[in-house]
């Protein structure tokens, strides 16, 4: 095995590398393990600096070491959620606090490649690759003659595949400049002793002009000759072409439905998807770090995001949402909030333990409203998590009554009639509707002081903002974030620079999914 420096025309580039994947490689180097960065090495120092997937081969027996690895290093495993899954392929994801990267090592233990789409095959090639390898950079790759095996029989079933083809036609640029590279530093006579050795069914003949067409031939040529590769190759397809133009449905299928929902990843963890909330005060920064955190994980899985404080109407509550503001026009007289409730300027309160009047009632039927439009939207974030998503949601409801997207409701114990009646009805149902919601999995409560909170209002950009005197009141008010079943609670201080702050949240999230 020897040592390759990279440098000058033809060679992979030099890059910053992540801290992460050098801990992987040094603790892959230190073990022993049998493995190799198996394809693509023209990108390598795209890989090793985080920017694309790692896709590490390993071989079977040494593949529970990796492992091994791979969890004491922080990564977390990971399938694929829509579409059909291969066996002897393994997703891991590992989070890297310097860059705020998530790593992803695509493991392999079998050589499966071909088709892009569905991996078409099985190729024979797990110890050509394995035993002629090179050190680049400190990550083990296979000698260029051995990836020149690999990256022609893999082109050609490409060819063969109509959606493949499309791709080729349009990125042909690549396959020219990796071809390049692999001819750079191999030797044509070593690489056809390799696939005489380890691909027999595929002669010497043929490859050498699939290699002359790669370089001079016309379309029409690779074509042929990529018919006469997948018959070589028909030993070693994993599917006859009925069982593949269902995997083709599903893919397609699965990239129809990831569209229809925003375009999401198609990767869930396989320790399931979870509920995250973000709580705490007025200009805590609950909204950025919704969208700092979505951004980051959606990187790589399904995620969706929630406004528990702002829940859309549902059928049932549209008529009330639609006619309350039309009343407040109407009969700016008649106030459909007590005067000791939420107005633009002091936070949510519970009404008090009064007689209860008309301007109660209309208060209380909005309350029941919003707690119902809040429970339907965080049932379903639930159901999403449990299908796989990170859900993540923007505050959240607490056992504390009159706190922030809580109960707002008391009981009127002194009252008497059938107002007080309807009143204390309304009450009980806002109660266990509240009940019904399940807790979220990780919540972060977010805290700040009152000042850095008003300098922070005066710079946020909303249609309506709130004033300096709410945000300290809210502040003042605020009792914490109370919910019976939270697995994983965190406290974060945000008066640091964001990217501080950002840092220890993207930990604690990370530690806990």
């Amino acid at each position: 095995m020897t040592t390759v420096q990279v440098s000058g025309l033809g060679e992979a580039p030099q890059s910053e590398h992540s801290r992460l994947v050098d801990e992987l490689m040094n603790a892959l180097n230190a073990a022993d393990v049998r493995y190799c960065h198996w394809k693509s090495n023209v990108d390598l120092a795209l890989a090793v600096s985080g920017e694309t997937d790692l896709d590490i081969l390993v071989e079977r027996r040494s593949l529970y070491r990796v492992l091994d690895i791979l969890l004491s290093l922080g990564f977390k495993s990971a399938t694929v959620r829509w579409g059909p899954r291969t066996p002897s392929t393994y997703h891991y994801y590992g989070y890297e606090p310097q860059s705020g990267r998530l790593i992803h090592v695509h493991l392999f233990s079998s050589v499966v490649s071909g088709e892009s789409f569905v991996k078409s095959h099985l190729f024979p090639l797990d110890a050509m690759l394995l035993e002629n390898t090179d050190v680049i950079d400190n990550v083990r790759v296979p000698s260029k003659s051995a990836e020149l095996v690999l990256f022609v029989l893999r082109t050609y079933v490409k060819y063969g595949s109509l959606l493949d083809l499309v791709y080729l036609l349009k990125n042909g640029g690549d396959v020219e400049a990796e071809l390049g590279w692999l001819r750079a530093g191999s030797d044509i006579s070593e690489a056809l002793a390799l696939l005489k050795e380890h691909c027999p069914t595929v002669s010497e003949r043929l490859f050498e002009n699939c290699l002359d067409a790669l370089e001079h031939g016309a379309l029409a040529r690779r074509l042929v000759l990529a018919m006469s590769v997948r018959r070589r190759l028909k030993a070693y397809a994993k599917r006859r072409a009925a069982s593949r133009a269902i995997n083709y449905v599903q893919v397609l299928w699965a990239q129809v439905y990831r569209r229809l929902r925003g375009g999401r990843k198609n990767k869930m963890l396989h320790s399931g998807g979870v509920v995250i909330a973000f709580v705490g005060p007025e200009a805590t920064g609950k909204s950025t770090f919704v969208s700092e955190c979505a951004n980051w994980l959606g990187s790589a899985f399904a995620v969706t995001t929630v406004h528990a404080g702002k829940p859309p109407s549902t059928w049932l509550t549209l008529p009330v949402n639609t006619l309350l503001p039309l009343a407040r026009r109407v009969l700016p007289s008649v106030r459909v909030v007590p005067p000791d409730t939420l107005t633009s300027t002091a936070p949510e309160q519970p009404t008090e333990a009064k007689t209860a009047g008309i301007t109660d009632l209309i208060y209380a039927v909005r309350a029941v409203a919003v707690a119902w439009d809040r429970s339907q939207l965080l049932l379903k974030t639930r159901r999403g998590a449990a299908s796989g998503d990170i859900a993540i949601c923007d505050r959240y409801p607490s056992q504390v009554v009159g706190a922030m997207d809580s109960p707002r409701l008391r009981a009127d114990r002194s009252g008497k009639g059938s107002i007080a009646l309807v009143y204390n009805w309304l009450c009980r149902v806002e109660q266990r509707i509240y009940r019904r919601i399940p807790p979220p999995d990780i919540v972060l409560q977010l805290s700040v002081s009152i000042a850095t909170a008003k300098q922070r209002n005066e710079t946020r950009i909303k249609p309506v903002k709130e004033s300096n005197a709410y945000v300290e009141l809210r502040h003042k008010q605020y009792t914490g974030w109370q919910m019976v079943g939270v697995k994983y609670l965190r406290e974060v201080d945000t008066e640091k620079p964001l990217g501080e702050s950002l840092q220890v949240v993207r930990k604690a999230i990370w530690e806990a999914l």
